[in-house]
C-alpha cells in the first residue's frame, strides 16, 4: 500500500478513521446482539410464513449487491502503466489526460463529476479522459459503484500491481498523491502533470494552450505546502 495512496496524508487520515469508524460500529451492533439474543422470541402466529427480509442478516442486507459480485471484466480493465500508455496512444486522441483515483480517497470524489462532466466536452475537441484506480481488490466494488452512481461511462482501468512499476511509467517523479492527473500527447508522451486535486479552469488552460501549439511541459505540485503551487 505504501507504494501509492499512502503518500497522502487526508486520503490516508481519512482511510484509518474510516476503519476506526466502522470497527467501533461493529462492535455496537454486535454488543447489541449480544443482549437482543438473550430475550426469547414470541412464536409465530399460526399458518404464518417466515419474512424473507427477517431471514437476511442486517449486514448482508444492508450490502450493495455489486460487492458481493465479481466484476465483470468488460467494466474493469486491469493495465500496467505501460500498457495504459499503449491504450493512449492507440485512443486515436490527440491528447489524454488520465486522472489516478481511488475509491477512499475524498479528493478524488470530489473532483471526479468534474471530470466526467468535462469529458463529454473535450472529446469531441480530440481529448480522450481515462480513469484509473488504483484501489485494492477489497474496494474495487465500491470504486465500480461510485462510477456507476456518477454516470461514469465503463469500462474503466485498475492499476497493475505492483504499483511501483506503474508509477514510474506515468512520471517517475510521482511521489504518490491523490489524486493525480497526467496529460499525455499521442505519442505517449507526458506533457503535464497535477499532483493533488485539480480545478476545471486548471484542466483547460493546459488543454487550450496545448491545442493552440502553446504548451509549456511542466507539472503542478499542491501538496507540497497548503495554498502553494510549483510549476516547472
Amino acid at each position: 500500500m505504501s507504494e501509492l495512496y499512502l503518500t497522502d496524508p487526508w486520503c490516508y487520515t481519512r482511510r484509518v478513521m474510516h476503519r476506526a469508524w466502522f470497527i467501533a460500529l461493529c462492535c455496537s451492533v454486535l454488543a447489541t446482539s449480544c443482549r437482543s439474543g438473550e430475550r426469547r422470541r414470541a412464536p409465530p402466529a399460526a399458518g404464518a410464513q417466515p419474512s424473507v427480509a427477517a431471514s437476511v442478516p442486517a449486514a448482508d442486507a444492508a450490502t450493495p449487491a455489486v460487492a458481493s459480485e465479481a466484476l465483470p471484466s468488460a467494466d474493469w480493465i486491469e493495465v500496467s502503466g505501460a500498457g495504459l500508455l499503449e491504450q493512449v496512444k492507440a485512443s486515436g486522441y490527440k491528447a489524454v489526460i488520465v486522472n489516478a483515483w481511488a475509491s477512499w480517497c475524498g479528493p478524488c470524489r470530489r473532483e471526479m463529476p468534474m471530470l466526467l462532466a468535462l469529458q463529454a466536452n473535450l472529446v469531441p475537441k480530440g481529448i480522450g479522459v481515462f480513469l484509473v484506480s488504483v484501489d485494492e481488490a477489497s474496494s474495487r466494488p465500491a470504486a465500480v459503484t461510485f462510477l456507476r452512481e456518477h454516470g461514469a461511462a465503463l469500462p474503466s482501468y485498475v492499476a497493475e500491481r505492483p504499483l511501483g512499476p506503474f508509477k514510474v511509467a506515468l512520471n517517475p517523479n510521482w511521489p504518490g498523491m491523490l489524486p493525480a492527473s497526467f496529460f499525455f500527447d499521442a505519442s505517449g508522451k507526458l506533457r503535464y502533470h497535477w499532483g493533488g486535486e485539480v480545478f476545471e479552469h486548471e484542466l483547460l488552460k493546459v488543454v487550450d494552450e496545448f491545442l493552440a501549439g502553446t504548451l509549456v511541459d511542466g507539472e503542478a505540485r499542491f501538496g507540497l505546502i497548503p495554498g502553494k503551487v510549483e510549476e516547472h
